[in-house]
């Protein structure tokens, strides 16, 4: 499954404002998270509109997150905490040192 394009993710973008922001994440690519060198986040999106998330969770890939285009507020902040937990997890996982993000 291909990644979903840059231009599908426009309404992302306070979203990944709060992601870069958080201590060892970087994105090597728009819309691609990397926690260090660990993969850690990226989208997809299928045929019929449906976008949603890889969320790292820990050492493995947790279950994919919807997050529909033109996600609301709620739900980019619902999104936002899974993907803060799933962050926290991953962090431990890797014997990384992070605050709360």
């Amino acid at each position: 499954m291909a990644h979903c394009p840059f231009e599908k993710l426009a309404d992302l973008t306070d979203c990944f404002a709060l992601l870069r922001s958080w201590p060892h994440v970087n994105e090597p690519r728009p819309g691609i998270f990397y926690l260090k060198r660990q993969p850690f986040l990226h989208f997809h999106i299928d045929k019929q509109g449906r976008r949603w998330a890889d969320v790292r969770d820990g050492a493995d890939w947790g279950a994919e997150l919807d997050l529909p285009i033109g996600a609301s507020s709620a739900q980019q902040q619902r999104f936002l905490a899974a993907v803060r937990r799933r962050y926290a997890a991953t962090a431990r996982s890797m014997s990384l040192s992070v605050t709360e993000a």
